[in-house]
Protein backbone atom coordinates (compact mmCIF):
# COMPACT_ATOMS: atom_id res chain seq x y z
CA UNK A 1 0.00 0.00 0.00
CA UNK A 2 1.67 3.53 -1.03
CA UNK A 3 1.62 6.20 1.14
CA UNK A 4 0.27 9.82 -0.81
CA UNK A 5 2.91 11.98 -0.83
CA UNK A 6 2.79 14.94 1.42
CA UNK A 7 1.32 18.64 0.17
CA UNK A 8 4.05 20.76 0.25
CA UNK A 9 2.09 24.16 0.65
CA UNK A 10 1.47 25.10 4.15
CA UNK A 11 -1.78 26.20 5.43
CA UNK A 12 -1.99 28.40 8.36
CA UNK A 13 -3.42 27.17 11.71
CA UNK A 14 -5.90 30.15 11.40
CA UNK A 15 -6.93 28.85 8.04
CA UNK A 16 -6.86 25.25 8.58
CA UNK A 17 -9.61 26.04 11.63
CA UNK A 18 -11.10 28.14 9.49
CA UNK A 19 -12.24 25.61 6.96
CA UNK A 20 -13.26 23.13 9.97
CA UNK A 21 -15.64 25.58 11.48
CA UNK A 22 -17.35 25.87 7.72
CA UNK A 23 -17.30 21.79 6.88
CA UNK A 24 -18.92 20.77 9.84
CA UNK A 25 -20.96 24.30 9.74
CA UNK A 26 -20.15 25.50 13.02
CA UNK A 27 -18.71 29.01 12.71
CA UNK A 28 -22.47 30.75 12.89
CA UNK A 29 -22.02 28.60 16.85
CA UNK A 30 -18.46 30.40 17.27
CA UNK A 31 -19.52 33.68 16.14
CA UNK A 32 -22.61 33.67 18.90
CA UNK A 33 -19.76 32.78 21.76
CA UNK A 34 -17.71 35.70 20.50
CA UNK A 35 -20.98 37.95 20.23
CA UNK A 36 -22.13 36.59 23.94
CA UNK A 37 -18.90 37.47 25.32
CA UNK A 38 -18.32 40.65 23.78
CA UNK A 39 -21.82 41.42 24.18
CA UNK A 40 -21.44 43.13 27.67
CA UNK A 41 -17.95 44.69 27.05
CA UNK A 42 -19.57 46.58 24.09
CA UNK A 43 -22.78 47.70 25.28
CA UNK A 44 -22.08 48.08 29.21
CA UNK A 45 -23.31 45.75 32.32
CA UNK A 46 -27.18 47.72 32.58
CA UNK A 47 -27.89 46.81 29.24
CA UNK A 48 -26.66 43.02 29.40
CA UNK A 49 -28.11 42.64 32.22
CA UNK A 50 -31.83 43.13 30.75
CA UNK A 51 -30.72 41.40 27.65
CA UNK A 52 -32.43 37.45 27.85
CA UNK A 53 -31.27 36.31 24.97
CA UNK A 54 -28.47 36.13 22.21
CA UNK A 55 -28.67 34.40 18.77
CA UNK A 56 -27.48 33.97 15.97
CA UNK A 57 -29.05 32.69 12.60
CA UNK A 58 -27.79 32.91 9.14
CA UNK A 59 -26.27 35.75 9.87
CA UNK A 60 -29.32 37.60 11.46
CA UNK A 61 -28.57 38.15 15.12
CA UNK A 62 -31.87 37.72 17.08
CA UNK A 63 -31.75 39.72 20.42
CA UNK A 64 -34.34 39.40 23.29
CA UNK A 65 -34.43 42.19 25.49
CA UNK A 66 -36.63 42.15 28.93
CA UNK A 67 -37.17 46.06 28.35
CA UNK A 68 -39.05 47.25 25.50
CA UNK A 69 -38.05 50.92 25.86
CA UNK A 70 -34.73 49.58 25.87
CA UNK A 71 -35.25 47.66 23.12
CA UNK A 72 -36.90 50.72 21.19
CA UNK A 73 -33.97 53.05 21.46
CA UNK A 74 -32.00 49.59 20.80
CA UNK A 75 -33.57 49.65 17.55
CA UNK A 76 -32.59 53.05 16.56
CA UNK A 77 -28.63 52.19 17.16
CA UNK A 78 -29.33 48.95 14.28
CA UNK A 79 -26.82 49.76 11.78
CA UNK A 80 -24.00 51.35 14.23
CA UNK A 81 -24.42 48.11 16.67
CA UNK A 82 -24.06 45.73 13.22
CA UNK A 83 -20.90 47.65 12.20
CA UNK A 84 -19.45 47.34 16.22
CA UNK A 85 -20.08 43.25 16.34
CA UNK A 86 -18.92 43.03 12.96
CA UNK A 87 -15.34 44.93 13.94
CA UNK A 88 -15.17 42.76 16.93
CA UNK A 89 -15.47 39.35 15.06
CA UNK A 90 -13.22 40.77 11.82
CA UNK A 91 -15.42 39.64 9.69
CA UNK A 92 -19.39 40.31 8.18
CA UNK A 93 -20.95 37.96 10.34
CA UNK A 94 -24.32 39.56 11.10
CA UNK A 95 -26.36 41.24 7.91
CA UNK A 96 -29.36 41.50 10.60
CA UNK A 97 -30.39 42.18 13.92
CA UNK A 98 -33.54 41.76 15.14
CA UNK A 99 -34.58 42.73 18.75
CA UNK A 100 -37.43 40.50 20.51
Amino acid sequence: MAIPKRNKEMTPLKEAIERLLKVYKISDKMDEITLRKEWEELMGKAISNKTKRLELRKRVLIIQIESSVLRHELSFAKEKLKESLNRKLKRRAVDEIIFR
